[in-house]
């Protein structure tokens, strides 16, 4: 039997003394297992607790992983996705890149290089679906036939596009998707070789597209891509190109034969001897740069809250340890081994990981569930985010890592108490075990960890607020808008298709209630096209001679601007004179009319289109306006008269005196009356529109602001539990001095004092971190600087704050000790 001398441990423990069994350490196991069940049962309160503290972390991690593997761990649905690849082109002289790519430059390509084992083309089209209950507008997308093969994915009824079937001439087939095959047409099997009515073309139903190929094309409808290279000019940048490399091709040496082989057609064809082309991987095509960094930012962020929860856990278990030092005491006492006691007191801790892990990714499957409905589509590149074998590893793995990181400390020290203090003192519970300045080390962690994630969330949150009260240039409040693509052989562009859009416009605006109405060929912030094309000066200007800017252009009809509320700074705006009939004029905005002119006067200045050649006279200035999204500066702009020129889709606005969403059932009937094959798409406010476009940063700040929240709640808490155990473990100290003569404001000082010191050196270091890593996050913001003085000064500010209060009550209560009852504290 082990001696009870706590200074001579020299026999064997009896533990240690049992037989060898290889079984042995599952039947310790099963004891501790049990042991440790029944440990929390006796003590529901810290068992609830403390599981619902790892279920906030461990549930919060696991949903922001599911999303991370969704979109950055989890391979492509595509064969080899390792191996695709996305070719823009860019403008060498002009420094511009990743544009999309012209259909001629394309078959250039692959009629010379040597690196990719096929090639596909992405086009776009605008197709209505009618002839089955009320017409509707799909995204739509041409594709070449090589596309699936390439992707390595194949129908999932049916068969793909065929190599003649991009020809001229070729009888009209569909691909339809598969959401849109099971949502119109009932998943019915017999859609194929059936016949559907797109645009007023009638088409053959060959095949279902799976849902992987929508990751490239968003698109509901796919018809074959037919290349007509003498009316498809080499500076026409309107398709996406794509290509697989050839085993054991790196994406270097396909870039410089990529290269070579654009010198070779720039030489040939003078027009594109600038462009150059410029090679992806599907994941940074896919992805994006910004996206990637906002998830890393988010899952570094809700790691912290798991390591505050892991700090306030080891927290709690050695205030719990303190209760079971007698227990730990008369079991070392028998004859247990440290290191069992240590593997006991792990169990029991990996125990309430696993519990607390359990809470958490039930609750993340709910989370994941609602935040995939709630998210505005198109916001993340993979649509399936879900909690599948790969995350519930995960919350496997950080369930017990986080066991054992809580639990280690706590244990080790739990399992070297002092015998014979511990035993002299009988059922009291003794003081000692329990090393102060370790939890106060794991509080001023938490504080610092909280620190930074709140420096973080106040900077996003900045940068929210600041691009909110951009100055947009247009009036976003009482606007409707939605998308419109007549069939081009029912409305030939130019003269039908403007007579169409007149009569639509006209009668919109005899509508009660709508004081204007226009077309555009891209609305701000809408999904419409965005095309910017080089063009350069006629003349005098302030650019160097043979100078060209990339400037965005759009057709506009002539009410747009007023409709819009765009300022005419300078000039006159469109009127029904400007027609096809007339010479073409342009407006342009005013960056545009600085960059050409400077403070010369723009009005009867001639811009010429690069490329295609043709010149405009301008004849107005507007205000400049943020198109592309809010924290994205006004690029320069020009506008042409939808009587010139209509594009296949454009956009309807409609400005109306009150709640425009109550406008849309006349707008719809007045379309009826115009067309009634003609369906209305995209319907929404333009605050909707402004509202998608800054959903992402949206998304940042609250989902990073949601766990400074929980952090600072969770370090609160700890601050107050320290504290509060400060105070039990000095009662008797606290008696005396009261005894002797302290006054109460003394004793608050004195306690308050304490907590101050661990909340100041917490927040300082956390300052300190935040300073270093917020870099980091410079790419996410928008109108701050990541070194932001009042957003580190306001989160220290907040933060001591919060500290003091959690350490008023405890420090209060030290106070009210009656100085007799102290004196007589064990």
């Amino acid at each position: 039997m082990a001696k009870l001398d706590a200074g001579n441990n020299s026999e064997q423990p009896i533990e240690e003394r049992q037989d060898a069994r290889p079984t042995r350490w599952l039947e310790n196991l099963w004891q501790d297992v049990r042991f440790g069940l029944r440990v929390l049962r006796k003590n529901p309160g810290f068992t609830a607790i403390a599981i619902l503290t790892l279920a906030l972390g461990i549930g919060a991690n696991t949903a922001i992983f599911s999303v991370v593997n969704a979109v950055l761990i989890r391979p492509l649905p595509f064969a080899k996705p390792d191996r695709l690849v996305r070719i823009f082109e860019t403008d060498n002289k002009l420094h511009l890149s990743q544009f999309t790519s012209s259909v001629p430059n394309y078959l250039s390509w692959k009629e010379q290089q040597q690196s990719f084992e096929q090639m596909g083309l992405i086009g776009f089209v605008s197709l209505n679906l009618t002839g089955t209950a009320d017409p509707e507008q799909f995204n739509s997308t041409s594709i070449s036939p090589s596309l699936m093969p390439l992707l390595g994915i194949e129908p999932v009824i049916g068969r793909g596009f065929r190599d003649d079937e991009e020809k001229l001439g070729s009888a009209p087939v569909v691909m339809l998707s598969e959401g849109l095959w099971k949502r119109r047409f009932g998943g019915d099997a017999a859609i194929i070789g059936k016949i559907v009515t797109l645009s007023g073309t009638a088409y053959t139903v060959i095949g279902i597209t799976p849902p992987s190929l929508a990751i490239l094309t968003a698109s509901d409808i796919n018809v074959p891509l037919t290349i007509d290279p003498a009316n498809q000019p080499r500076l026409n940048h309107v398709t996406v190109a794509v290509a697989r490399l050839k085993p054991g091709i790196t994406l270097a040496q396909a870039q410089t034969e990529m290269e070579a082989i654009s010198r070779r057609v720039g030489q040939q064809f003078p027009e594109v001897k600038d462009w150059g082309t410029q090679l992806s991987t599907f994941s940074d095509w896919i992805v994006g740069d910004q996206l990637r960094t906002a998830l890393v930012v988010l899952l570094c962020a809700v790691s912290f809250v798991l390591l505050i929860a892991c700090a306030n856990m080891a927290n709690l278990l050695l205030a719990r340890a303190a209760g079971r030092q007698q227990e730990i005491a008369v079991r070392l006492a028998l004859g247990a081994g440290r290191h069992r006691l240590v593997l006991q007191l792990l169990t029991e801790s990996a125990m309430l990981s696993l519990l607390g892990g359990t809470a958490g990714v039930l609750a993340s499957v709910w989370v994941v569930r609602s935040l995939g409905a709630s998210l505005p589509v198109g916001l993340l590149p993979i649509s399936d985010i879900r909690v599948d074998s790969t995350v519930m590893l995960f919350a496997l793995g950080i369930s017990l890592c986080t066991g054992i990181l809580f639990g280690l400390a706590p244990a080790l020290q739990s399992a070297k108490p002092e015998l014979s203090k511990v035993l002299k003192q009988g059922g009291r519970s003794g003081s000692g075990g329990t090393r102060p300045a370790l939890r106060k080390a794991l509080i001023a962690s938490e504080l610092a960890l909280a620190t930074v994630l709140l420096v973080g969330a106040g900077l996003l949150m900045q940068s929210l607020f600041r691009m909110q009260a951009v100055r947009l240039g247009y009036k976003p409040q009482h606007l409707l808008t939605f998308q419109l693509s007549p069939p081009a052989a029912k409305y030939p562009a130019p003269v039908k298709a403007w007579v169409l859009y007149k009569t639509l416009i006209d009668s919109l605006q005899s509508l009660p209630g709508v004081r204007g109405a226009a077309v555009s060929s891209g609305l701000p912030f809408g999904s419409g096209n965005y095309t910017r094309t080089p063009m350069a000066p006629v003349g005098a200007s302030k650019l160097p001679v043979g100078d060209a800017v990339p400037i965005d252009w759009r057709v506009v009809s002539p009410g747009y601007f007023k409709t819009m509320e765009i300022p005419l700074v300078r000039g006159r705006l469109f009127d029904e004179h400007d027609d096809t009939g007339s010479a073409p004029v342009m407006v342009v905005s005013q960056k545009t009319a600085q960059t050409l002119w400077g403070a010369d006067d723009p009005i009867g200045r001639v811009i010429r289109v690069v490329g295609s050649g043709k010149q405009f006279t301008v004849v107005g200035v507007v205000g400049d306006v943020r198109n592309l999204a809010l924290n994205q500066d006004p690029i320069e702009a020009t506008y042409m008269s939808a009587a010139f020129r209509q594009m296949p889709l454009m956009d309807v606005v409609i400005r109306t005196e009150g709640n425009p969403n109550a406008a849309a059932a006349g707008v719809r009937q007045k379309l009826r009356e115009v067309d009634s094959e003609l369906p209305m798409a995209a319907v929404r406010t333009m605050e909707e529109w402004i509202s998608t476009s800054a959903a992402q940063p949206r998304l940042n700040s609250g989902l990073l602001e949601v766990f400074s929240v929980v952090a600072l709640l969770i370090a609160a808490i700890g601050i107050y539990g320290v504290l509060s155990y400060s105070v039990n473990q000095r009662t008797r100290e606290i008696g005396v001095r009261m005894a002797l003569g302290a006054q109460r404001g003394d004793i608050l000082r004195l306690v308050a004092r304490e907590g101050m010191m661990i909340a100041v050196a917490g927040i300082g270091a956390g300052l300190a971190v935040a300073y270093a890593v917020s870099r980091l996050i410079a790419s996410l913001l928008y109108g701050v600087q990541a070194h932001d003085v009042f957003t580190f000064a306001s989160v220290a500010t907040v933060l001591l704050v919060v500290a003091a209060v959690a350490c008023y009550v405890p420090a209060l209560r030290a106070t009210r000790i009656d100085p007799i009852v102290a004196l007589r504290y064990e």
